[in-house]
């Protein structure tokens, strides 16, 4: 399937690679998932820039320019791709409670769902650009 799946920056790519050093018989498919990403950060830097970005192609800098009403603000205790990562850890460790997990489980699939809506907004922007 030739489907492209959209990311923005290499960290897709390097956590795809790092999966094929450790599980190398996923070679295959794990590099067929990387012949189908589709990086809006270099589209991005090659064809868009706002003064309100001050210099940088983050995405929290780059989408307040292309898409004002979505707001990380609003999605809880994970804001970013860092908090992603460590609710994740949260999340799975026996220790947490089951009120904490739940609430962690909630801000995470917000925050999920409002970066991929943040990749198809800025998809369109630039495909209309």
């Amino acid at each position: 399937e030739r489907v492209p799946i959209i990311v923005y920056s290499h960290f897709e790519r390097t956590v795809i690679k790092s999966l094929i050093a450790r599980f190398p018989d996923l070679d295959r498919p794990l590099n067929k998932l990387i012949g189908r990403l589709r990086d809006l950060l270099n589209i991005t830097e090659n064809s868009y820039y706002h003064r309100d970005m001050k210099g940088s192609w983050s995405l929290k800098a780059v989408l307040p320019t292309v898409a004002p009403d979505l707001d990380y603000a609003s999605v809880g205790e994970v804001q970013d791709g860092g908090d992603a990562q460590s609710a994740f850890i949260e999340i799975i460790d026996p220790a947490t409670s089951g009120e904490r997990r739940q609430k962690l489980t909630h801000d995470l699939k917000e925050y999920c769902k409002l970066d991929t809506l943040a990749m198809v907004r800025l998809a369109r922007f630039l495909a209309c650009a």
